[in-house]
């Protein structure tokens, strides 16, 4: 039996199962989302994604379904730009659900803190003067703001 002779299983039976198969690796993504932005040199890639010359040279040979060396530069095939668009679209879904979540917290702040507004109001109303109780209102009201924006911004900060 020859050595490292692939399986069955791993041989690719079409143009499809290597586009696949290449993607699973993520310095291959990387490569496909450094040149998302334009066409670059081998140095600037290699600077980009901060790898050495032979792992770069050795994925870039893999990759000659997708990318396509024209003098001194590499672009994108037509399988590039549409492995782009499936990593783009991916990345895109993957932050969608983070701010879904984000804004779920953020709902659910601003929601408690005007509850709050809602009730402490009648209590202030009730226990001062009008006019005293107009600049407590205020007070309250610009704490519970302040309350509610720090609390946002924490969110924001976790979650995006």
């Amino acid at each position: 039996m020859i050595r490292n002779q692939p399986k069955p299983e791993e041989i690719p039976t079409s143009k499809e199962d290597e586009i696949f198969k290449l993607l699973t690796h993520p310095t291959r993504r990387n490569i496909i989302k450094a040149l998302g932005e334009r066409d670059l040199t081998f140095s600037e890639i290699q600077k980009n994604l901060e790898i050495d010359s032979p792992t770069l040279s050795y994925h870039l040979k893999s990759m000659n379904a997708f990318v396509i060396q024209k003098k001194s530069k590499y672009s994108f095939s037509e399988i590039g730009r549409a492995a782009l668009f499936l990593l783009t679209k991916t990345d895109q879904s993957i932050k969608m659900s983070r701010y879904r979540r984000y804004f779920l917290y953020v709902y659910i702040v601003s929601y408690a803190c005007w509850v709050i507004t809602g009730v402490i109001t009648p209590i202030i109303m009730l226990f001062y003067s009008i006019g005293l109780s107009i600049f407590i209102f205020e007070i309250a009201l610009n704490v519970i703001a302040v309350v509610n924006m720090s609390v946002i911004g924490f969110l924001k900060s976790r979650y995006i």
